[in-house]
């Protein structure tokens, strides 16, 4: 249905959600193909499938662009030049608010480090899922799991709590950083952990109970501060979302 609305665009990200069973990550299972938010506990959701779907549309390109650049730069390897590492030749994924865990398999099915490869066009590489509440890690670790565990092994994908509002630098920069929770605000510290010249980011922007759009985000250069005319910001939806939880971790 996705596909027939023109809301699923590309073969990859069709792929992707095919290869991980909603049903893995929702309450109820009954409920798990139905196009709405569904209650996962803690006074969070599971966003509606078309929501995820736009979220790996928006991404997609520039994850194709990247793994583009890395396998001209093996082609244009000279001689003379230090070959890259395994690591530089890999994306990196941020997932803030992995919640059930279901994007953060989607993801890294996409670049798969494991058997079944990455997704044509893409590099393989990891993924990164975080999220404040601990009890949130706990079950995207139970449902991914279930059918997905093969992410686990290969280093594809981890999960662990982390703050959203401050990220993961000690993983970054990343290609790509999707946000699952609305922020009221632009969060200056996941912008500059966007990979310089290109990487992008997907966020929820707006208060709770008030309007609230989703932004793609794209750094544009290289600097150690933030300016906030490094980045092209555009406005792509309005939205519903939970909010970002300001965290109270130590």
């Amino acid at each position: 249905k996705l596909t027939l609305a023109g809301i699923i665009k590309s073969t990859p990200v069709k792929e992707a959600l095919l290869r991980v069973d909603r049903a893995n990550y929702v309450e109820n299972p009954a409920n798990a193909y139905s196009d709405a938010p569904q209650s996962i506990g803690y006074a969070q959701t599971i966003s509606a499938p078309h929501m995820h779907s736009h979220a790996l549309e928006e991404i997609l390109p520039t994850l194709t662009k990247f793994s583009r650049e890395f396998q001209q730069s093996e082609i244009m390897l000279g001689e003379s030049r230090e070959p890259a590492s395994e690591e530089e030749k890999e994306l990196k994924i941020l997932d803030v608010g992995c919640g059930s865990g279901y994007l953060t398999a989607a993801l890294g099915r996409l670049v798969d480090r494991g058997t079944q490869g990455p997704i044509h066009p893409l590099s393989k590489g990891r993924v990164f899922g975080i999220d404040v509440i601990p009890e949130l890690v706990t079950l995207s670790r139970h449902n991914i799991m279930k059918a997905d565990s093969d992410l686990f092994t290969s280093g594809t994908v981890s999960v662990a709590r982390g703050d959203g509002w401050n990220g993961l630098p000690s993983e970054g920069p990343f290609h790509a950083i999707h946000v699952g929770a609305a922020a009221e605000t632009f969060p200056p510290s996941l912008m500059m952990q966007l990979y310089p010249h290109g990487g992008v980011m997907v966020i929820p922007v707006g208060a709770n109970n008030s309007i609230q759009n989703l932004y793609r985000v794209e750094r544009l250069r290289d600097s150690d501060h933030y300016n906030r005319d490094d980045f092209r910001i555009q406005n792509l939806l309005g939205v519903r979302y939970v909010p970002l939880v300001h965290s109270k971790m130590p």
